[in-house]
């Protein structure tokens, strides 16, 4: 009779131990994970791939782009994400010229059908936009639309005529704003955080599942104790008519402080699945301590499931170290 050994079936958070990282973007693809997201100086883009979701430190890390010295996508290189269109592979990301301000969006192009490159740069996501955007995103719809998404002081929309260029002469929609006090802006005063003027949302991911599309997006700020995921539905037909998208009133995610340990900063997060495509897991980066300038970003990982009515439920973030199963249809 053989016995299994439960630790092999178990994994704690953090998901990448070497680093810090933070604004994880996962994709699976055939078989293996591709994680990027913002990490180091701010000057590259990194791919890290591994078999397992549960552990990137057992992958390999690959530099797919260097930023030049100077110039506007010289530095502040940010949130990159990794999309497939066709058998090419489309890294997009958001750079400026060291000045917050002048962040823009940027699109590399794989020049073969590997995640991980050659790639070629491809310009700007879109060239007739001239002012601050972060934060960019794909979402495609069923019937084929494409659409570009970001943060530009609110969550905005506009539709794409190819991977790599926004549709000349489009229209950009804002479709969500602060409505809620959890999606207030913070501000530091003698070391105390206190909501700002305004609010602060930004990183949509999209969500889809049974005919339904989701958007979860970040609120707050994850410098602060007081960031969320908040979630929103397309529930028309058209996603440039802000009416056609409702707001869930709660964050699907948040800090959370228990006896098994405390998680802050949970935020800006993507889907993906487990191996064997049975199970939905979100990875988010996140925090042990409400603010530690000596306390960085990692990359968390969980399991979510379905309400009967189709919504999605999340549950609370799983603080570090704490042993879960790990996803199904994972091996070594």
């Amino acid at each position: 009779m053989s016995v299994v050994n439960l630790e092999l079936t178990m994994f704690s958070n953090p998901v990448l131990r070497s680093e810090s990282w933070g604004d994880p973007f996962v994709v699976l693809h055939e078989g293996v994970y591709y994680l990027t997201g913002t990490c180091g100086a701010g000057d590259a883009l990194c791919i890290w791939k591994s078999s397992r979701l549960s552990s990137f430190d057992t992958g390999e890390k690959v530099r797919v782009w260097k930023a030049k010295a100077s110039g506007p996508a010289s530095g502040q290189v940010w949130a990159p994400e990794l999309h497939q269109f066709g058998k090419r592979w489309y890294l997009y990301f958001t750079a400026s010229d060291g000045i917050d301000d002048h962040h823009r969006h940027y699109v590399l192009e794989s020049e073969g059908d590997s995640p991980l490159g050659p790639y070629a740069e491809r310009g700007r996501v879109d060239p007739e936009w001239e002012h601050y955007a972060i934060d960019g995103s794909i979402l495609r719809l069923v019937d084929g639309r494409t659409y570009w998404m970001y943060c530009a002081g609110g969550l905005w929309i506009v539709e794409m005529e190819s991977p790599t260029r926004v549709k000349a002469g489009a229209r950009r929609v804002q479709f969500a704003a602060k409505t809620h006090d959890w999606e207030s802006a913070w501000v530091q005063r003698d070391g105390v955080w206190h909501k700002g003027d305004g609010g602060w949302v930004e990183a949509p991911q999209a969500l889809q599942r049974n005919g339904r599309t989701f958007v979860a997006y970040s609120a707050g700020h994850t410098c602060t104790p007081h960031y969320y995921v908040g979630l929103l539905e397309l529930i028309a037909s058209d996603p440039l008519d802000a009416a056609s998208w409702r707001k869930e009133p709660e964050p699907i995610l948040g800090p959370h402080a228990g006896a098994e340990g405390s998680v802050y900063s949970t935020g800006h997060n993507c889907f993906t699945k487990s191996p064997d495509g049975t199970e939905d897991w979100i990875v988010y980066h996140g925090r042990n301590t409400p603010w530690d300038k000596d306390d960085l970003r990692t990359v968390r990982a969980q399991r979510f499931a379905w309400r009967a009515d189709g919504m999605p439920v999340f549950g609370k973030p799983v603080p570090a170290g704490v042993k879960r199963p790990r996803p199904s249809g994972e091996t070594d």
